[in-house]
């Protein structure tokens, strides 16, 4: 018996046309199929079905709108380290509340989590995962973010943006089964580096930005933590190299 994870399309299946609002109305089949024509309505039912049945047969769950509540709230966040005191705080209930309605989004494959990188490098690093969601599409709705323009100059831009390339990275992994595992590394200092791809005999470290303009500031943390293993920046611009890094657009590194 073979068991394979499929999850939403992967940008190379998706035609070149829809890719711009595939970052954040992502990547269901069907929505893709239709191009997206009303995609709020096929959201909102989809999301109406998850939480009146699928969730009622996975777990008990009291309050369905706290539930709700919760998962926009995750929304709001996405790409930031996990706090679940401030969510039990902000929805009131107990973090162990919060604790298994995560575990419950992650085995309904809703939100997954990346854990910080913090193996031989020393101390004064941050030891919570960074929550992101599967598919965007579900963060632009609780958000209500409904057009190119309102993600692209909204206030989730970038984030939203890390997300589905991460996302993307996610699946590419998955579907490949390549066993690569995913962190990230950050210091209390604010010294980051978005993704760390682990492939046992090799690293990659990755940086995630939106803009389409190389900076030399972009790769300076790469090239500061990367020792030997391979770098790559990922952004809008133009695919490059520069100082031994990769500079790749990323329709390029994942189509």
């Amino acid at each position: 018996m073979g068991l394979l994870s499929l999850l939403p399309f992967q940008l190379k299946e998706i035609p070149k046309a829809l890719v711009e609002d595939s970052i954040y109305q992502e990547s269901y089949p069907e929505l893709v199929m239709r191009s997206y024509e009303e995609a709020d309505l096929w959201m909102s039912s989809y999301i109406d079905t998850y939480l009146n049945k699928d969730i009622r047969a996975l777990a008990q769950i009291g309050d369905m709108r706290d539930f709700r509540r919760f998962i926009q709230l995750l929304a709001g966040n996405i790409g930031q380290t996990l706090d679940q005191t401030h969510y039990a705080k902000n929805i009131g209930v107990s973090v162990a509340t919060i604790k298994r309605r995560l575990s419950i989004l992650e085995a309904s494959y809703v939100v997954f989590l990346v854990p910080p990188f913090y193996k031989n490098l020393g101390k004064g690093l941050v030891k919570s995962p960074k929550i992101y969601f599967f598919d965007t599409g579900l963060v632009s709705f609780f958000t209500g973010i409904q057009t190119f323009e309102q993600y692209d100059q909204g206030p989730l831009s970038r984030a939203l943006f890390e997300n589905y390339i991460v996302s993307e990275i996610y699946k590419n992994e998955l579907h490949t089964a390549s066993h690569g595992e995913l962190f990230f590394f950050r210091t209390h200092d604010k010294t980051e580096v978005e993704l760390i791809i682990d492939r046992k005999h090799s690293k990659e470290w990755i940086e995630i930005k939106k803009s389409s303009t190389l900076k030399p500031n972009m790769i300076h943390t790469l090239n500061h933590l990367r020792g030997e293993d391979s770098a790559t920046l990922i952004y809008q611009g133009k695919s490059d190299q520069f100082k031994g890094i990769t500079i790749a657009n990323f329709y390029d590194y994942l189509g």
